[in-house]
Formats: C-alpha cells, structure tokens, sequence
C-alpha cells in the first residue's frame, strides 16, 4: 500500500481488486460489470506487469483475447475521471452508472484501513458494498435510512478497528487474556492515571517562573489524553447493544472529537517549537515528555485517517 507522509493512501493507477468481481462458493467467479453477471475465470498477475500502463490508450495492449478472462485489476484514469477493466478494456460501471475515479479513492480509504488483503488483492465484495452504499451509483438503490443504517455499521467498525490500534489490544490480547471490553476499561484507567501526572505536573509548574507555553504544552497534553479517554469511552458506548444511539449523531461525534484531537496536536507542535526557539524547554521535562511525545504522533497518525474517512461519510449523510 502506498501511503503519503500523512499516513493516507496515495493516488494510484492501478488497483488489484474489483467491485464487479464476485465468488460463490470455492468455484463459481461472475463479472457483475454493466450489471451483467458473467462467468470467468480469475488469474493473478504480478502487478509490475501493468507498470507500463500509463493512461487508457495503453488498454487494448493488455486486453485479454477471452471475454471470460479476468486479471483482477483496475486503471484509474485520473485525465478523464473513470476506472477501467484492465483485461476486457472496459468502463466499469455499476447501476447503470460509470465507476469515478474520486468513489474508488474514497473506497480504498476505507477498504483498506479495515480489511485485510488477500494475496495483494483488495477485497471486491468491500468495494462493491462501499460504492452501491456511498457511491454514486446508490441513487435509488438504498432508502436514506437504509444508507444511514449501514453508515452507522461503518463507523463502529472503523471505531472499534481505531480503539484496538490506539490501545495497543491487537497486540497484547493474548499477554492479557482480557477481552475487548475489559482491556479498554484497564487502558482508560492507565490513560486517567497519566492525565492526573500531568495534571499535577501543571499545578507545581504554576509555582515556578517557566515560561507560559510550557504549562500550555502540557495542559495540551493532558487534553490529547483527555479526548483520547472520552474516544475509548464512546466506542465501548456504541459496543453496547442496550443502547440506541442514532447513527448520524455517533458519526457526527466522531467527527468532532477527531477534529480536536487534531487541533490539539497543531497546538503541541507550535507550543513544542516555540519552546525550542526560545530555549525555554527544561531538559528534565523534555525527556518526560519523550515518551508522551512518540504517542502523540502514532495517535495524530491514526486519527488523521479517520477523521479522512469519517469525514467521507458525513458528506454523503447532508
């Protein structure tokens, strides 16, 4: 997967993995392209094959002689807007519709941050699902509380993926031998525990002469850990199957508390440079902050992916 220095997914041109593709069972493989079901036959290619295939000119050279011939990849033709059938040279289109480029990038976004490949081959079913629910091709396809219902899923699933990442679950599971639920509550205690070091630290800093971005920085930090909390808090809330929160309004929330925890950051960042260009960073704290300052970085990381993807969905829930 190619990433940018944010973290997110750079724009590619081709793509191992198709929404028209579909399996039943170990042995039937349909093209559903032009919403047509066709059986085929899918092979793996090696995708440096395709890395002379620059624009959609070049199609007809890769062009399989067999209709029923499928290589499983996509040119995304970012001149003219559309993605393609690499081995039949067609539009790919779904409902009717001509498959963006711009609904294939957000559908990688996601697809890609909760489903593992398989064999480098991104899951079909996933981008399938992805477009016909956000996509254009979803008009008239899904009622708007068809659509939400389905964005609300989304978003748990993309909230439980990004607490198990900041947490550190996936890792230690096994070490632990609590479950999701009980490892949170543990984590949130430790988070809580640091919090109230801060908290302290900022009451006896107040004592002394130290320039006023350093209190700042680390009241800064304190509410990074605090958002950090409440994020952990919610997704154990939505895991909860008594209550019955609205889709839009989880969603909605998610987007606020990412926006903040972005905001936070920026905040850390400039406070951090100011105090180095003023010499006015403590070496004893500096260090303190080392470790705090490695996390701050991972969870900047993480929720700029998710605020990326959340921010997706709002848009198609206006």
């Amino acid at each position: 997967m190619n990433l940018d220095s944010t973290g997110l997914i750079k724009p590619t041109d081709i793509v191992r993995g198709c929404p028209c593709y579909k399996e039943f069972g170990k042995t039937e493989k349909v093209c559903l392209n032009n919403d047509s079901v066709l059986p085929i036959r899918a092979i793996l290619i090696d995708p440096t094959f395709f890395n002379s295939l620059q624009s959609k000119t070049n199609l007809e050279e890769f062009q399989s002689n067999s209709e029923t011939l499928c290589y499983l990849v996509m040119f995304l033709d970012r001149d003219e807007g559309y993605c393609y059938c690499v081995s039949q040279n067609q539009r790919i289109r779904i409902n009717n519709q001509d498959v963006k480029v711009s609904e294939i990038d957000s559908a990688l976004q996601f697809v890609t941050s909760l489903e593992k490949s398989r064999d480098g081959v991104l899951c079909s079913d996933c981008l399938y699902k992805y477009i016909r629910t956000l996509g254009e091709s979803s008009e008239g396809f899904l009622t708007d509380d068809e659509r939400n219902e389905i964005i609300g899923s989304y978003v748990q699933k993309i909230a439980n993926t990004m607490a198990m990442q900041l947490s550190g679950y996936v890792d230690r599971e096994v070490s632990t031998g609590l479950d999701f639920s009980e490892y949170i509550s543990v984590y949130t205690r430790e988070l809580k525990r640091s919090r109230g070091h801060l908290t302290s630290m900022i009451r006896n800093l107040k004592k002394t002469d130290v320039d006023a971005d350093l209190i700042q920085l680390i009241d800064a930090y304190s509410t990074l850990t605090r958002l950090e909390s409440i994020f952990l808090f919610y997704v154990q809330t939505i895991n909860d199957e008594s209550t019955n929160l609205d889709p839009l309004e989880t969603l909605q929330f998610m987007v606020n508390i990412s926006e903040k925890v972005m905001s936070i950051n920026d905040e850390i960042r400039d406070k951090t440079n100011n105090l180095i260009e003023k010499d006015a960073f403590p070496n004893n704290i500096q260090e303190m902050l080392t470790i705090h300052s490695q996390k701050r970085k991972t969870t900047e990381y993480r929720f700029s992916k998710l605020v990326s993807m959340l921010n997706e969905f709002d848009s198609h829930t206006k």
